[in-house]
């Protein structure tokens, strides 16, 4: 479970910089907790620009706090994060809103759509604000409104409990393969595919972007209807990811496919002897990671994941 700081939860709603300092205590502890139970808390460097009140910022009331406290809030609200804006997943062109409210390029948004893709994002939001209450739904507008239900906290016991039943934090390359070959049943995993993993330092941003990258296609494999023909909800996927200069998945150039077609040559799980040439992959960028995979999806043919690994055709 990944947690992030939602900071429409800080609006102009305390009464004095005393109650910000308390609601600000509560965060640190739900903060400590979270790290406590093996999770992180996600902030966004704009938190610091948020305003308390008519007159201040959170910036600005942070410099009443203690040398200590001021030094170390800043510290993670600007220096040390984590920041999930450093690799957001949901575009800004995306529409989500709560109550008519537009939250797109806010925690909420970016929670909400990671949930939606099965990657387990929630709230944590200051109290008092208009943000306590769970689940919040976000409506997500594309081909009609699509309400996404995300967990939210503002009671450190509330989190804490969460926190005790959620499925543990991967940790490891072999704790993702696991949960990749149980969760997304569409997909025909090779059984190779992820041993080209090993030896690279597990980064947790990268597992969830692999995540959420087999999601995907996992949906857009399934997204077939009865005569075989590609689903609004399948072109709506393809659209989304996989056309633009952002795509999340894409072809390899011309070049590519001459200099490594050794290298993007896989065997066929399912016919000894076969192999299947493999171009198009997913892209995480930090690390340079590719998921190649075999293309295109047809109408009851299955979709291959032979590679999951450092980006092969880098130079």
């Amino acid at each position: 479970m990944d947690l992030l700081l939602n900071d429409l939860s800080i609006d102009r709603q305390f009464q004095s910089i005393a109650e910000f300092q308390e609601g600000v205590q509560r965060i640190v502890g739900m903060r400590n907790s979270a790290s406590r139970l093996g999770s992180r808390l996600y902030c966004h460097r704009n938190t610091v620009n948020r305003p308390v009140n008519a007159s201040a910022t959170v910036f600005d009331a942070l410099q009443t706090f203690t040398r200590d406290q001021k030094s170390s809030l800043l510290n993670w609200l600007i220096k040390q994060g984590p920041f999930w804006e450093d690799v957001p997943e949901h575009s800004p062109d995306l529409w989500l809103e709560v109550g008519g409210e537009i939250v797109t390029d806010t925690a909420v948004g970016e929670a909400a759509y990671c949930s939606a893709l099965g990657i387990d994002r929630r709230l944590v939001s200051f109290t008092p604000s208009q943000w306590e209450s769970s689940p919040v739904t976000v409506n997500m507008l594309d081909n009609g409104s699509t309400g996404i239900q995300v967990e939210n906290y503002w009671e450190q016991s509330d989190l804490e409990t969460a926190l005790q039943m959620a499925e543990p934090s991967i940790r490891t390359w072999r704790q993702l393969e696991a949960v990749c070959r149980s969760r997304f049943q569409l997909l025909r995993f090779s059984a190779e595919c992820f041993e080209y993993l090993e030896g690279q330092p597990f980064v947790p941003g990268a597992a969830n972007r692999i995540l959420i990258r087999l999601g995907i296609l996992d949906r857009l494999t399934g997204a077939v209807d009865d005569r075989g023909h590609r689903t609004p909800e399948g072109n709506r996927l393809l659209q989304e990811h996989f056309t633009g200069e952002r795509s999340w998945f894409s072809d390899s150039s011309t070049t590519e496919k001459h200099e490594f077609e050794q290298q993007l040559t896989f065997r066929n799980p399912a016919r000894p002897g076969e192999h299947l040439f493999c171009p198009w992959h997913g892209k995480v960028n930090h690390p340079p990671f590719r998921i190649h995979f075999s293309w295109p999806v047809s109408a009851g043919e299955p979709l291959y994941i032979v590679y999951v690994g450092l980006k092969i055709t880098r130079h």
